[in-house]
């Protein structure tokens, strides 16, 4: 069995935690990690300061 890798192309549009509607950035920033899908305060829970960053991008 050969070990494929593999990757997202969509990722729902609702936040895996919490069901809030995701934001364009936070479904970009979900496909760019290869998922999950998690809105902004549930990705800053998961890595603290990855918000701030985010933000200063925009």
């Amino acid at each position: 069995m050969g070990l494929e890798e593999h990757t997202l192309e969509t990722v729902g549009d609702r936040c895996e935690v919490c069901g809030a509607a995701l934001t364009a950035r936070e479904s970009e920033v979900a496909l760019e990690a290869g998922g999950p899908a998690l809105c902004s305060v549930h990705v800053a829970e998961l890595e603290p300061g990855l918000e701030e960053e985010t933000l200063e991008e925009e």
